[in-house]
């Protein structure tokens, strides 16, 4: 039949009635000081069902331990700039790290879903949008995001991830 979209088999994306909206997780993440650590680790066991590829992709797109580490470091410098700077300093480091986020996603179809899955840029700009009148809440927020990322990555390896 002309015109009419062929059908996607293997494709969770695509899979008969189920739309592409169903087929994402349904991991919640509450990006508290208590849940943290097990949602990063609930996020790539996420992940590594899927065998760090997006789900039902057939590309060569994965995510691997060299595209966490460099946004790891990212965090790392809004890290030591927490502790160090004025928080105008750490708020462009932070908005730097949601660009590159963005940036990321656009170029790997499976670091996307890594983005989407473990909600790190709702989470960037959640604390990029509060910006608390608390200085000492925006830094223990900041922090917590640096220590999520640096879960994820210690996660990602535990469970196998590529280097």
């Amino acid at each position: 039949m002309y015109g009419s979209p062929r059908p996607h088999y293997n494709n969770p994306r695509y899979n008969n009635n189920l739309r592409y909206e169903e087929a994402k997780p349904n991991i919640k993440i509450t990006f508290t000081d208590e849940h943290y650590v097990d949602e990063a680790e609930e996020v790539i066991k996420y992940c590594q069902k899927n065998h760090f590829k997006a789900p039902g992709s057939r590309g060569k797109d994965e995510v691997t331990y060299s595209q966490l580490r460099n946004l790891l470091g990212m965090t790392s410098a809004i890290f030591d700039a927490t502790n160090i700077a004025d928080l105008k300093t750490v708020y462009e480091k932070l908005t730097y790290f949601r660009i590159q986020l963005v940036y990321t996603a656009g170029r790997n179809e499976a670091m996307k879903s890594f983005i989407e899955t473990s909600h790190l840029l709702e989470v960037v700009k959640e604390i990029d949008q509060k910006r608390a009148d608390d200085e000492k809440e925006q830094r223990r927020e900041i922090i917590r995001l640096c220590k999520y990322m640096e879960a994820l990555v210690a996660y990602f390896k535990y469970y196998g991830g590529k280097d």
